[in-house]
C-alpha cells in the first residue's frame, strides 16, 4: 500500500504557511520543495530561518532540496528539524559528508534522480540509504506532464533491490494514480493535484482512499 505525501511547492512565505495550516490534521508527513533557481530554472520560497519559526511541524515533513550546492546549504536546512531530506544525485559532490551530516542530526536521507538519469547511477548509494525519489517530471514547478517510462524503471529496480523504498514525485494526478500504484511505489508525492484545486482537503481524502484500495 502506497502512502500519500502532499507537496508544498510555492514562491511565497504566505502560501507556505497557508498550506502548512491546511495540513495541520494530516496524519502522515508532507514535503516542502526547495528550488534555488540554479539547479533548475524554477525558484521557490527559500528560507530555513522562516521555517524554523513555524510551530508544531518538527519531524512531520521532508525537504526536497533541488539545489546546486547541497553540501553548503544542508546544515541550515537541518536546523528546521525535518524527518527526511531528499538530495538530488545530479547535484551531489560529497556524498559521505551529506550522509554523515544527516546521520549526526538523526534525519533520514533519500536520493532523488531526474527522469533522464540512468537508475544504475543509484547503485553507489544503496549500502547507506533506504529510499529513492524517482521524479516523474523534470525538477521544477508543479503541474508538469508525467513521464510514464519511469514506472517501468522503478519496477525493474525494485526486483533487483526489493528492500529499497521508492517515492514517486511529480506529475501525479487522478488520471494516472492507478497505474502508479501498480508499480509498487511506497510513497506518492502529490502537489498541484491537491493544492491547485478548490478543496485541497477533499482532494487529500480522495487520494488517501484511492491509495488504500
Amino acid at each position: 500500500m502506497s502512502k500519500l505525501i502532499p507537496v508544498i511547492n510555492t514562491k511565497t512565505t504566505q502560501k507556505l504557511k497557508e498550506r502548512i495550516q491546511l495540513l495541520k490534521n494530516f496524519d502522515g508527513i508532507f514535503q516542502i520543495d526547495i528550488a534555488d533557481g540554479k539547479f533548475t530554472s524554477w525558484k521557490t520560497w527559500n528560507s530555513p530561518e522562516i521555517l524554523k519559526k513555524i510551530k508544531k511541524i518538527k519531524g512531520k515533513f521532508e525537504l526536497h532540496l533541488m539545489v546546486f550546492n547541497p553540501e553548503q546549504v544542508l546544515p541550515y536546512w537541518l536546523e528546521t528539524s525535518p524527518k527526511r531530506v531528499i538530495i538530488h544525485h545530479e547535484s551531489i559532490k560529497d556524498f559521505s559528508y551529506i550522509y554523515e551530516l544527516c546521520n549526526k542530526n538523526g534525519v533520514e536521507l533519500g536520493i532523488a534522480i531526474n527522469p533522464d538519469s540512468p537508475f544504475s547511477d543509484l547503485d553507489q548509494y544503496l549500502d547507506k540509504i533506504k529510499f529513492i525519489v524517482a521524479l516523474g517530471v523534470n525538477p521544477g514547478p508543479s503541474g508538469q506532464k508525467f513521464e510514464w517510462y519511469i514506472l517501468d524503471r522503478i519496477q525493474e529496480f525494485k526486483k533487483k533491490y526489493p528492500k529499497i523504498q521508492f517515492e514517486i514525485d511529480g506529475g501525479v494526478n487522478k488520471e494516472n494514480l492507478e497505474e502508479i500504484k501498480k508499480s509498487g511505489v511506497d510513497f506518492v508525492a502529490i502537489g498541484s493535484a491537491i493544492f491547485e484545486t478548490k478543496d485541497p482537503l477533499e482532494r487529500i481524502s480522495y487520494f488517501q482512499k484511492s491509495l488504500n484500495h
